[in-house]
């Protein structure tokens, strides 16, 4: 009895054991190491055994449907298609370090993918059109000897991570038709040619670098959420031009109101800022503002002897010429208007080998034939086609109202893109009022019209200007080539 006893217990053992092991350990065999990992993976990605591997000789693997080997190892492994279903395993794949190139794609894989950083030459990885799930495989970011990859047509979610610039090699990158959201990547491999990122959640600008230029609106659309110069749509504004450039304390409050918008967007308040004095104040702010002044009086120093030697050449350049006794017709007195108007200052052309001298026409500006303003805009009279072409074309109301696009901060204030209602674009640099305060408004309106009746050719010219209760803008042409540190530094 007790025998029998014994017996069953051994079969329910063995029957258990069967039971609780559903996944083959080929690790501890004989095989070769790529046969294994062929293996492993096969039993858990190919549940309904569409692959008939068998391993009736040593290297009868590198026969197997999809393999290729080059000295007896696997090198290429591709099963695009063929019907697998199941989860990729870790620790399978993975361990063919010899692989090149690894295509799943087109078949019903789903889960995580697993650790591939052990791939550390693979050159091409498809994994498009199946049903994995989770993050960005951050393994990925580490092969860095990988070309092309594709994750498109799967359940991806989270960020694209920044640090997938450090594949420098990539040609081709397809992840179109997954749920990641974020902004988008800097991008910047020069040898980039293929790009689809199109039926995501991505929001955000999009970063205007040389390798993003050469695609169009087609690699990201169906984004609701993302905009900028490349997709040709404009980003959403909240009238930055007169807001607070920083950061400012509970303390800080605004001043009044001097323009409203219309068309239902409410009430758009030019409030500059003035803070409180504190009892104490923190060096690090001393110290700027210490440094900040210095500039600001170096600045108007130089701008003096520039203005003295401006005039000094003038006067130099004028020549006396007796009047006729003839009465001049209308057409010479408005030539010889004109030419009052308008002087010229010799500058060397620092591009020419030699003592060659360019000349800049400035245009003499006087208060009584100021340009009337616009809306409290006064517009110059600076460049071709400049104040008398740009009189009424657009008021501060129509500027708060634009479309603002944040291009960089600078020493003295903050540069945006304008876009108005009509297309119309314009560069708007809004001054620091508190670099600027030791600037009085007459002083700034006099340096206003002699900048602005500046013209030539390696000059972008001011349009417009604006200021008050400390507020200042400054209107340009806006210049679609970016800006001189991208060019310089290849951004």
């Amino acid at each position: 009895m007790s025998l029998k006893l014994f017996l069953c217990f051994l079969l329910l053992l063995h029957v258990s054991a069967g039971f609780s092991s559903s996944e083959p350990n080929y690790f501890n065999s004989l095989l070769p190491s790529d046969a294994v990992a062929l293996l492993s993976f096969k039993s858990t990605a190919d549940l309904d055994n569409k692959l008939l591997y068998s391993l009736t000789e040593r290297y009868d693997y590198c026969q197997w449907r999809g393999v290729k080997c080059a000295q007896g190892r696997v090198v290429r492994l591709v099963l695009s298609g063929v019907g697998l279903r199941g989860y990729f395993s870790s620790a399978t794949l993975s361990r063919l370090d010899q692989l090149r190139v690894l295509s799943l794609e087109n078949n019903s894989l789903f889960g995580p993918i697993p650790d591939l950083s052990a791939l550390v030459n693979l050159k091409s990885l498809f994994l498009s059109r199946n049903e994995f799930t989770g993050a960005f495989p951050p393994s990925i970011l580490s092969l860095h000897r990988l070309m092309i990859l594709s994750l498109s047509y799967n359940n991806f979610t989270g960020q694209i991570p920044s640090e997938i610039t450090a594949l420098d090699r990539l040609t081709s990158l397809n992840l179109e038709s997954n749920r990641f959201n974020g902004t988008f990547p800097s991008l910047n491999q020069s040898f980039l040619m293929s790009l689809n990122v199109s039926v995501n959640n991505l929001t955000g600008v999009i970063p205007v670098t040389p390798t993003l230029s050469r695609f169009d609106a087609a690699s990201f659309k169906s984004n609701p959420g993302l905009c900028g110069e490349i997709i040709n749509r404009a980003c959403p504004s909240r009238s930055p031009f007169f807001g607070s450039s920083n950061k400012t304390s509970s303390s800080e409050a605004p001043l009044g109101e001097s323009a409203q918008a219309q068309n239902g967007g409410g009430a758009v308040v030019i409030s500059p800022v003035v803070s409180k004095k504190k009892g104490k104040e923190n060096n690090g702010l001393v110290l700027g503002f210490t440094v900040g002044l210095a500039s600001l009086i170096v600045l108007g120093l130089c701008l003096v002897v520039f203005s003295l030697a401006i005039k000094k050449r003038n006067d130099d350049d004028e020549i006396y010429e007796p009047s006729q006794k003839e009465e001049p017709s209308s057409s010479s007195q408005q030539q010889q208007q004109q030419s009052q108007s308008l002087r010229t200052v010799p500058v060397l052309n620092p591009n020419s080998n030699s003592s060659s001298v360019e000349k800049i026409q400035l245009r003499a500006t006087e208060p009584q034939s100021r340009v009337p303003n616009s809306g409290n805009l006064i517009f110059c009279g600076g460049g071709e086609g400049g104040g008398e072409s740009s009189q009424g074309m657009y008021t501060l109301e129509q500027l708060m109202r634009a479309s603002a696009e944040l291009l960089g901060r600078g020493s003295v204030g903050i540069t945006y893109k304008a876009v108005f209602d009509n297309q119309l674009i314009v560069t708007v640099k809004r001054l620091d009022a508190a670099k600027t305060a030791v600037t009085s408004e007459e002083a700034f309106e006099n340096h206003m019209e002699i900048v602005g009746g500046l013209s030539h050719q390696n000059l972008v010219p001011i349009r417009a200007y604006f200021q008050s209760n400390g507020e200042r803008l400054i209107i340009f042409d806006y210049q679609p080539n970016g800006s001189l540190f991208n060019l310089i530094h290849g951004m």
